[in-house]
């Protein structure tokens, strides 16, 4: 048992390390190739200017609109999801029959592993005609119909942390709140939020993490046009950018290291998401 022990964990040792080393390496290697272009851009004018034309003669790389499309889509659904997504938590655990609240979790949790492009190809379909028929828009590609693709997607992540911490809000105050004659919906919209604190913070850092580094639903709907974004007007995420250009960039050109650059924000942005996840997670742990 002993000598089972040691290999199960000398196992899980080395597949912690290999997994740990290949981010390292991802890191270093997005880091090298795309370092180049703070050179000859500088840092400023690569994140902050809006002049996208990286085939000029004399390239032209700012990617201001880029990461201005990908905050305002991805701010935009977390808005539309996180009210629904609570909202759903807290129907499943207190209205739904308690025979039915395993089949709906495990059915949203289903949803969480649609492919992006089935949600890309429905939006397609279905938000981007809506937009074009009711708002008479000439197409219908546009940042609404990518935030409210994206809000369905994250809705099951949304849904799933809320749910654990609804249900745990339940189990510390229902007794005392009947026993006091309390409510049930007295106690959700008065006990209930302050217990949702940390739960809902959460779930809106992982859902805006989970929305910025979307791809292939954006790409499909947003438009895809290097324009600032408004919102019934077109415009293009960092994860779109990359997607649609890294095939067409010369190796070792400014284009190829300036979408090695973006990368890197892309990176950095949910790095620190992530970060702040952990921080948030250790900080209400401690405080229990």
């Amino acid at each position: 048992m002993k000598t089972r022990g040691s290999i199960i964990r000398g196992a899980v040792t080395v597949t912690a390390l290999l997994t740990i080393g290949v981010f390292l390496f991802l890191f270093l290697f997005i880091g090298y190739e795309g370092m180049p272009v703070f050179s000859l851009t500088g840092g400023y004018t690569f994140l902050f200017t809006t002049a996208w034309n990286p085939t000029a003669a004399r390239p032209e790389l700012g990617i201001g609109t880029m990461i201005a499309g990908s905050l305002y889509v991805s701010f935009l659904a977390v808005l539309m999801a996180l009210p629904c997504g609570v909202g759903c938590a807290v129907y499943i655990i207190f209205c739904a029959p308690r025979r039915w609240r395993e089949m709906l979790l495990s059915f949203i949790d289903l949803i969480a592993g649609v492919p992006s492009v089935i949600f890309g190809f429905i939006g397609l379909t279905t938000a981007v005609r809506f937009m074009e028929r009711s708002l008479s828009m000439s197409t219908g590609e546009c940042v609404l119909a990518a935030a409210v693709v994206l809000a369905v997607m994250i809705l099951p992540f949304i849904v799933a942390n809320c749910a654990e911490s609804v249900c745990s809000g339940r189990e510390r105050y229902e007794e005392a709140s009947l026993a006091l004659g309390v409510d049930k919906w007295h106690m959700i919209m008065h006990l209930l939020p302050r217990h949702l604190r940390e739960a809902l913070t959460v779930s809106l850092i992982l859902s805006f993490a989970r929305a910025t580094g979307e791809t292939m639903a954006v790409m499909m709907v947003m438009g895809n046009a290097a324009v600032m974004p408004t919102l019934l007007g077109k415009g293009e995420s960092v994860p779109a950018l990359i997607a649609l250009e890294m095939g067409s960039a010369e190796y070792g050109s400014p284009h190829y290291h300036a979408l090695y650059a973006a990368g890197m924000v892309l990176m950095a942005v949910l790095i620190l998401s992530n970060l702040l996840f952990y921080y948030i997670k250790r900080r209400g742990g401690g405080e229990r």
